[in-house]
């Protein structure tokens, strides 16, 4: 199956690299934007099937394009592409309906991977993230101490769930979810802005 792909990114060389490394699998076909304007344009018009987003651009930043475009093109799968590990980033992407959050740097070994998982319907995080703050070794004595409840939504942020879908999805208030978070990283043990994240999709997907 072919998928085509829009390139959004200020920078002509990244956007050149992106391409390189995509040219080795026949199934992408790519065209470029080199500011936001013009990938706005570009989504609304040519409805990609995966555009790939640098946070940073002239006229109107990757998280912008996400927010008025995601309706107008419900099928494209949004990958944020950034220099930035910052989890109130991550977070806003995610909540703005972003599939996939990946670091420049992690992008020339990464991209297909990331690239495959949205199309079979998952969500990617860049794993360098997760290398630097993830505390995966904890062992299920702490998580045992978890309540049912706690444990419910841990799992559910291992899925990637945002708090707002975890609210939806279990008939709570976004505020209890954000209470629950906070006592689970409290009982864990967990450092780091996004340990719960990588801690729980690594340890729920054991």
């Amino acid at each position: 199956m072919n998928y085509s792909v829009l390139i959004a990114d200020d920078h002509p060389i990244y956007r050149v690299g992106l391409r390189h490394i995509l040219s080795s699998e026949a199934c992408y076909q790519c065209t470029e934007a080199r500011d936001g304007e013009a990938a706005i344009r570009q989504i609304t018009e040519g409805l990609p099937d995966i555009a790939v987003l640098d946070i940073k651009m002239p006229f109107a930043g990757g998280l912008e394009v996400l927010e008025k475009t995601k309706s107008l093109s419900p099928k494209t799968r949004f990958v944020m592409l950034t220099m930035y590990d910052d989890s109130k980033l991550i977070e806003k992407a995610f909540d703005l309906g972003a599939h996939a959050y990946l670091l420049k740097e992690d992008a020339e070994s990464e991209l297909i991977r990331c690239l495959e998982a949205v199309c079979n319907g998952q969500r990617y995080l860049s794993a360098s993230i997760a290398q630097r703050d993830a505390a995966i070794t904890l062992g299920d004595e702490k998580i045992a101490s978890l309540t049912p409840a706690e444990l419910e939504i841990a799992k559910l942020v291992g899925e990637f769930k945002t708090s707002r879908e975890i609210a939806e999805q279990q008939n709570i208030s976004i505020r209890t979810v954000q209470n629950h978070r906070h006592h689970i990283v409290d009982k864990l043990g967990l450092k780091g802005s996004n340990a719960l994240l990588h801690f729980a999709a690594e340890y729920f997907s054991r």
